[in-house]
């Protein structure tokens, strides 16, 4: 019955039930734990675990699969440090699902050393495995060791999949390798039999537009209408940063155009493609975007920042005055204003100082 309701997403109702049952098996537990990782719930999936720990029942693989992505999307390396502990004096840390979720968590928190060691342990590895570690690579800019580990993937008898090759080109892109993108790219078609998504695109058309190709980006684009697919906004809005980077005006206005025909109350489409226009000096283009921007009621979203505390985390937004401690917040950084000021004047006293004796 949890299950069923985890399932059709009534994680209240699921709750509900759960807490009236005299006793529970792991199957219970894994599937109340598992629904809330999976439906944004996170932090009540860490709560229901430790429960769970408390009532001396031992958890199983699919416990520690289910709590370890969870440690890995919050992010929450300490406490996924813990649980792998746990996972090995209970022997179930050799077991493929354990495993890959112990990599993915390693990778996601940024602790590459432990993820390759883990996976390095492994006796065995699936397409989860090598994907879990290329992509961990891929996504903190280790492209050549991501492709490294590709090319060791090659020469094993697992396959590689569309998402092994999302990291391969993602890795490709971050590390600025254009000639191995094409390919990787080609390869995926040629000789895996993979039909290209709107995933593989973005990751080409990124690499591209970072060093200027735009219109080789552009072609790839006229592929994807070939191959019947819809181009997404990932694309375009890879395309547009792009242009703003390389001062491509004409290209970033038709990216824009595309952005905003698919999500019209996107404001930093607006935003970047203002500065496109104010970086060549066209400053009524400028005022016309925004505008139209105005115009169409969409608003510049607040900067937005957080941190975490070992009693909990706070979410701060730009011009907010709304957090309970706002006075205690704001004193320290009032200081330091009046610190900056000092080094500023002191610094001005100095460059005129300069500028007299020189002269």
């Amino acid at each position: 019955m949890i299950s069923g309701l985890v399932q059709s997403g009534d994680l209240f109702g699921a709750r509900k039930v759960f807490d009236k049952m005299d006793s529970r098996d792991v199957v219970t537990w894994n599937s109340i734990i598992a629904g809330y990782g999976e439906n944004d719930l996170k932090e009540e999936g860490v709560k229901l675990f430790m429960m769970m720990k408390e009532s001396e029942l031992s958890p199983d693989k699919a416990t520690f699969t289910s709590i370890l992505t969870i440690c890995s999307e919050l992010p929450a390396l300490c406490l996924g440090e813990q649980v792998c502990a746990q996972s090995i004096k209970t022997a179930l840390n050799h077991t493929i699902e354990v495993c890959n979720a112990m990599i993915t968590m390693y990778a996601r928190c940024g602790n590459m050393t432990s993820a390759l060691r883990c996976f390095s342990s492994m006796p065995t590895h699936n397409v989860i495995s090598w994907n879990s570690i290329i992509s961990g690579f891929s996504h903190h800019g280790l492209g050549p060791q991501a492709l490294e580990m590709f090319e060791e993937m090659r020469f094993s008898d697992v396959k590689p999949n569309e998402l092994t090759f999302i990291a391969v080109l993602s890795a490709c892109s971050h590390a600025g390798l254009v000639e191995k993108g094409k390919y990787y790219f080609d390869y995926m078609k040629d000789e895996c039999f993979l039909q290209p998504t709107a995933g593989h695109y973005t990751c080409i058309v990124d690499l591209f537009g970072r060093f200027g190709l735009i219109d080789e980006a552009m072609s790839f684009i006229d592929q994807m209408r070939a191959d019947g697919l819809e181009v997404p906004v990932s694309v375009w809005g890879a395309i547009l940063g792009a242009c703003r980077v390389h001062r491509n005006v004409e290209v970033g206005a038709v990216a824009a155009e595309n952005v905003l025909a698919i999500e019209p109350n996107r404001s930093g489409t607006y935003m970047i493609l203002a500065e496109i226009y104010a970086s060549v000096g066209r400053l009524n283009e400028v005022e016309r975007v925004l505008t139209q921007m105005k115009k169409n009621g969409v608003k510049k979203q607040p900067g937005c920042s957080w941190i975490e505390m070992n009693d909990g985390g706070s979410v701060f937004l730009s011009g907010d005055k709304s957090h309970l401690e706002f006075d205690r917040i704001v004193e320290p950084l009032e200081v330091l204003h009046v610190d900056v000021e000092l080094m500023s004047v002191g610094s001005d006293q100095n460059l005129v100082q300069s500028c007299w004796h020189s002269g």
